[in-house]
């Protein structure tokens, strides 16, 4: 009952988000603004990891959900780092057709910590990346060696997998993987270039209290 019941919320914040954007309106970003359309093709994708987790969780696969919030937070990072801090050489590797050539070009690419600490270096003129990088920064130091031991197979994996998982642990899993989809949809709205938008969705939290958390804790 525990873990339908914050399955439930869950979806109702998804919803809830959802309808602050009107994805009916949202607008589309073309060829003439590749960084913007990138950023939130990334966005959208950590929203589709969170689902995806949740229907796993829901199903009792909750080995393979945990490795795909890994994938949620490093789609809801490249977010952040294409808006924010990446260059327009870097959006143009990222933006390139996915030819060979291209994908050796693009392991050039910072992986999540590289793109965290050039979003804090990028707050100093843009105070709007401070927030995202405070709280990837923070989810990063605290979730990243669970969460490779679980990609990798590792100890986490084994044990969790042999022995189960505690009603608990699968709550925090949701918690956390509910607190990466806030930062994804503060992103989403601040595409839109809607003030009033963006000031509402950081507020989204109010009200779900009961299926996030404002710590992050280890698996």
């Amino acid at each position: 009952m525990p873990i339908e019941r914050i399955l439930r919320r869950s979806e109702e914040l998804d919803d809830t988000i959802v309808q602050l954007l009107d994805l009916d309106d949202y607008p589309i970003y073309g060829e003439d603004a590749p960084r913007m359309g990138l950023s939130v093709t990334a966005a959208s994708l950590a929203m589709e990891h969170a689902r995806a987790l949740r229907n796993l969780v829901a199903g009792g696969f909750v080995s393979s959900a945990v490795p795909l919030m890994r994938l949620q937070f490093e789609a809801t990072t490249r977010s952040a780092w294409l808006l924010f801090a990446a260059s327009e050489d870097q959006v143009a590797l990222a933006a390139a057709p996915l030819t060979a050539a291209a994908d050796e070009a693009a392991r050039k690419l910072p992986l999540a910590r590289d793109m965290i600490k050039q979003l804090r270096n990028a707050s100093v003129a843009m105070p709007a990346a401070a927030a995202p990088a405070a709280m990837l920064g923070r989810f990063d130091d605290m979730q990243r060696h669970a969460l490779n031991s679980f990609v990798h197979g590792g100890i986490h994996a084994l044990r969790r997998h042999q022995d189960g998982f505690p009603v608990q642990i699968i709550q925090q899993l949701i918690e956390c993987s509910n607190g990466l989809v806030t930062i994804a949809a503060m992103m989403l709205a601040i595409l839109t270039g809607d003030r009033l938008l963006a000031t509402r969705m950081n507020r989204v939290h109010v009200g779900f209290e009961d299926c996030l958390t404002p710590l992050l804790p280890s698996y």
